[in-house]
């Protein structure tokens, strides 16, 4: 008998905090899942969503340009959602970000497009480095405020990934072979209204979950 795999597919965006939250108490309940159940293995799958696209002024069919137009973090915020809501989630996040054993500056820092960062996700799923790719965006965007958006920025965090050849990720981006992807989970992904966004086998998780819940729906996949 084979040992059993979990598939969970992901709908997310790399400057969505809680995303980042999300893969942190996933990936505690993976682990604690294992150790009552040895062997069980998980495949994770991560699909595009665009979570501010006024933000989105990239062409579609040129070259991936090395930067692109980012603006002040905290300053969007305020203009999305005002001062005091901006604050209030900053400090509500910054607790959960603690809880998940990760660490957040939610409101420095910059913000910008992302679909470019979603094309090379695309190619890191192609080899097989999507989960690593993604969880060193995350550390480089929300850990140490690194401008992730353009082409030089992705290829920085690509070169801290093992497996991730740099200059084939920049021939790829370069090609903007994976535009049409992006632009088709982004499509399919607006009924979701928000991220992040968890297929568990048959099951549907909405939100920043903790371990404990991932760990009742990964029993009920058993």
């Amino acid at each position: 008998m084979s040992a059993p795999v979990i598939p969970i597919s992901i709908v997310s965006d790399v400057v969505c905090p809680w995303c980042y939250v999300g893969i942190a108490q996933l990936q505690k309940a993976m682990r604690k899942f294992q150790q009552s159940h040895p062997g069980t293995s998980f495949k994770l799958t991560w699909h595009a969503f665009e979570l501010n696209p006024d933000l989105d002024r990239i062409s579609s069919t040129s070259p991936a340009p090395e930067t692109v137009p980012v603006i002040s973090k905290f300053d969007y915020l305020v203009s999305k959602f005002g001062r005091g809501v901006a604050e209030r989630g900053s400090q509500l996040l910054n607790q959960r970000a603690q809880a998940a054993g990760i660490e957040i500056n939610s409101s420095s820092g910059v913000i910008g497009p992302t679909k470019l960062v979603h094309e090379a996700l695309v190619y890191a799923r192609e080899k097989d480095k999507q989960t690593e790719f993604m969880l060193a965006l995350f550390g480089a965007y929300f850990g140490k405020n690194e401008n992730i958006f353009g082409k030089a920025g992705i290829i920085q965090v690509a070169a801290t990934v093992d497996g991730l050849d740099v200059k084939e990720l920049g021939d790829y981006l370069n090609s903007r072979k994976g535009n049409k992807i992006v632009e088709d989970e982004i499509k399919k992904n607006r009924y979701i209204g928000g991220v992040p966004h968890y297929a568990i086998g048959k099951y549907e998780v909405h939100g920043g979950q903790d371990a404990e819940t991932f760990v009742k729906i990964f029993e009920l996949t058993m």
